[in-house]
């Protein structure tokens, strides 16, 4: 008798909720011990997609958390309660303007008269799922998949109409509250990071809106790479339009 291997989960048509949700089995799983081969053949997925999955796991969650609980030199560590970190969070996903670590101190400590060292501000949006790392993955994975000369190509005619390129994640994160954390980033210039918060899942219009608030803050042209995973398509319109100022350039 011939056993044919069950298809692998196709998560790209899957709504985010639940490919978040396959994911905390994942990480339930691997953390119990499974080996990361077992837990792709109980839940039907690809070997390679858990461990990408897990090694992000990792590190943004384990690596902030041990950062958080180390804390800092004498008199500089600052730490915000379970509370106060939801408060936070809160007020982050109702601002309306981008995004960046220096913003996020000015609020705490206007909020709770804290002033929390940068490095602390990086470690809670680690935990809060915005890490610079997490967007250079995704470009090393677009990159891997163009294959090298196609990459190149594109890189050369951007560079002809001398313009910037601009990577963009686009995240949907479990918090230690079982609450999920929506948010875009981007390296911008410097490799400054720059992000928002969204308290539901990330809209197509949001994502434009996000590169629209963007494109002021440079006068080149950008070309802004992106993958279309975990954006909500309510108008089932997967064409991004062009500007004068953007170009869009996604995969699937």
């Amino acid at each position: 008798m011939i056993f044919m291997e069950a298809k692998k989960i196709d998560l790209r048509k899957m709504p985010s909720e639940e490919v978040t949700k396959i994911k905390m089995k994942a990480m339930q799983l691997r953390d119990s011990g499974i080996s990361n081969k077992e837990v792709a053949q109980i839940l039907n997925l690809n070997p390679s997609v858990l461990s990408r999955w897990y090694r992000q796991y990792v590190q943004n969650y384990r690596q902030a958390q041990e950062s958080l609980k180390r804390g800092r030199k004498q008199g500089t560590h600052k730490k915000l309660t379970d509370s106060q970190e939801d408060i936070i969070i809160k007020k982050l996903q109702e601002y309306s303007s981008l995004l960046d670590k220096k913003l996020i101190q000015k609020i705490i400590e206007e909020e709770f008269e804290i002033k929390i060292p940068m490095t602390t501000v990086g470690d809670y949006l680690k935990k809060w799922g915005v890490n610079s790392s997490l967007i250079k993955e995704f470009e090393n994975e677009f990159v891997e998949r163009e294959v090298t000369d196609n990459f190149q190509f594109i890189k050369n005619e951007i560079k002809k109409q001398k313009g910037m390129l601009v990577w963009v994640s686009i995240m949907d994160y479990k918090l230690e509250n079982g609450t999920s954390s929506y948010s875009i980033s981007t390296r911008a210039a410097k490799n400054k990071l720059i992000f928002k918060f969204y308290e539901k899942p990330i809209q197509k219009d949001e994502l434009v809106e996000f590169v629209n608030q963007l494109s002021k803050l440079f006068t080149k042209h950008l070309y802004v790479i992106f993958s279309t995973k975990n954006i909500q398509f309510s108008d089932n319109n997967y064409c991004f339009e062009n500007s004068e100022k953007i170009t869009f350039i996604h995969d699937v």
